[in-house]
């Protein structure tokens, strides 16, 4: 509780009034209250942190003040005025841009085409631009975010993380923003680029404009924010003074306290059988050296906050991305490169995005079913009409297991809801028997009652001896699934919980880690 200001920090709380307010803002879908009369001011000269865990109302907030999705009710207002934001380009107009993950770039297009994509090009005669004064116009907002040697006619899918950030900064300079937006944009730098873009970003302050600093990372939350306000449930928790909180009272607020979610009983480890999958050293991307096990029977959830691991452990054990490290089957050193040696080693991915990752839409239920058994029913062309019989009678066995609702096997997978759509993702790795399966969100974009058929599927599974590894984005369904949890930050295994300590808060406090602040 003894943070201080940094130097050269402005104390804004003598303003005359905010940059930007936000008054009672309510947004409503169906079934859902989103934002539940929302408040939140920006002064001018200041980075504002806006925190909250997955679904607490941070993305709805900031489409709205983009333009990008309307109001149910309540006001926003610029400079005490109150405004109707129905447009990105009345957004822009009124000088609010926010600034992605990703930079909002093109990476085909140049610094300079990027950065005056809204302010425009300038031009001379009829259609010829005059890319000596667009060049220099862009070199000044270089300059202003601290990228004077950054050559503006460099095509951006060139630059490092770090200028693609700045860049995407100077395009939101170039079209006069005074609120600037920053959505997670630390996620792809290095500590050395962080601390670049703070310093930045301290000296735009000093020029008036006012940022909202969203991120999950609580450590650069005190390195930069003057005032930090948290969102629980789309609702306001409260907003403080940055040198009112330290981490562990942050991360109080931010969790706030503990839901009770029914269920099943955790298995110990005596419980579960002999050890299935064994990584050693798992790095790459963000992970920094994983070592851990699963056992027969066991599920075992792999838990972080976005980009800081979890979904990369999936993605590196099925051959996704270049990883690092050993993995072992059954005792077996396994290597796993593609997902194509990922399957010949016994393992199945269920994926989030199953459209993209699980399906083949224009063919049938049978044959996405059967996709990673087709040589099973097909290899003897003699003997294949007898075979499509069996392939028939094993799918509709598997498929009636699992309960699919459909106009039959033959009918295109496209036809079926996100819930059946994923049982027949399930359903081949029944069919061919898997050792190891990767549940990644399997319950994502699925109806409340599938979910739950969901669980259970997991469970049965581990039941039958499979070892099963599970991610998910909402942190209830590891207290449901998980007989452990691992929980990573900054891709390290920040902690493990096992049976009744599988909660929640645990997996947050865990999740969030302890930077020094």
């Amino acid at each position: 509780m003894t943070k201080q200001h940094e130097p050269g920090r402005e104390n804004t709380s003598s303003r005359p009034g905010p940059l930007l307010r936000v008054r009672d803002a309510v947004k409503d879908y169906p079934g859902t209250r989103a934002l539940d009369h929302m408040n939140f001011s920006l002064e001018a000269g200041e980075v504002h942190a806006l925190l909250g865990e997955n679904g607490a109302g941070k993305s709805t907030l900031i489409k709205a003040l983009a333009g990008a999705l309307p109001l149910s009710s309540g006001t926003i207002e610029i400079d005490g005025q109150p405004v109707a934001v129905r447009s990105p380009q009345r957004a822009q107009a009124l000088g609010v841009s926010v600034v992605h993950q990703h930079g909002n770039l093109v990476p085909e297009l140049s610094v300079t085409e990027n950065v005056l994509m809204v302010e425009g090009l300038g031009r001379r005669i009829g259609l010829l631009v005059d890319w000596r004064s667009a060049h220099r116009r862009t070199r000044d907002l270089l300059d202003r975010v601290g990228l004077p040697g950054l050559d503006p006619e460099r095509e951006v899918s060139t630059l490092g993380p770090h200028e693609q950030a700045m860049v995407a900064v100077a395009k939101a300079l170039a079209s006069n923003a005074r609120v600037i937006i920053l959505d997670e944009p630390t996620t792809a730098l290095q500590p050395a680029e962080v601390d670049t873009l703070f310093t930045q970003m301290r000296k735009l302050v000093g020029e008036g404009i006012g940022f909202v600093f969203v991120t999950h990372r609580l450590g650069e939350v005190f390195k930069v924010c003057d005032r930090i306000t948290v969102m629980r449930d789309g609702a306001l928790v409260g907003t403080w003074q940055a040198e009112e909180l330290d981490h562990d009272s942050l991360v109080d607020q931010l969790v706030g306290q503990e839901k009770s979610i029914s269920h099943e009983a955790h298995r110990s480890a005596t419980e579960v059988g002999a050890v299935v999958l064994e990584v050693r050293d798992l790095r790459g991307n963000v992970l920094r050296g994983l070592d851990f096990v699963v056992r027969a029977g066991e599920v075992v959830g792999v838990a972080s906050l976005p980009g800081e691991g979890a979904e990369q452990v999936v993605e590196s054990l099925y051959g996704l991305c270049k990883a690092q490290g050993e993995v072992l089957i059954k005792g077996k050193r396994e290597r796993i490169r593609t997902p194509q040696q990922a399957v010949a080693a016994g393992m199945a991915l269920v994926p989030r995005d199953r459209l993209a990752q699980g399906l083949v839409s224009g063919l049938s239920i049978r044959e996405n079913a059967t996709l990673a058994t087709t040589g099973s029913y097909t290899s003897d062309p003699v003997l294949r009409w007898m075979r499509k019989g069996k392939e028939r009678r094993d799918v509709a066995e598997v498929m009636s297991r699992l309960s699919l609702k459909s106009g039959g096997l033959e009918s295109e997978v496209r036809t079926l809801s996100g819930g059946n759509a994923q049982k027949v993702v399930i359903g081949r790795w029944l069919l061919r028997d898997a050792t190891v399966y990767l549940l990644d969100s399997p319950t994502a974009a699925v109806d409340v009652h599938t979910k739950a058929e969901i669980y259970g599927l997991a469970r049965s599974l581990a039941d039958n001896g499979a070892a099963v590894v599970f991610t998910s984005t909402e942190l209830e369904e590891f207290v449901r699934v998980c007989d452990r949890v691992l929980v990573l930050h900054d891709g390290e295994v920040a902690g493990e919980v096992a049976g009744e300590e599988i909660t929640v808060n645990s997996i947050m406090r865990l999740s969030f880690g302890r930077n020094s602040v």
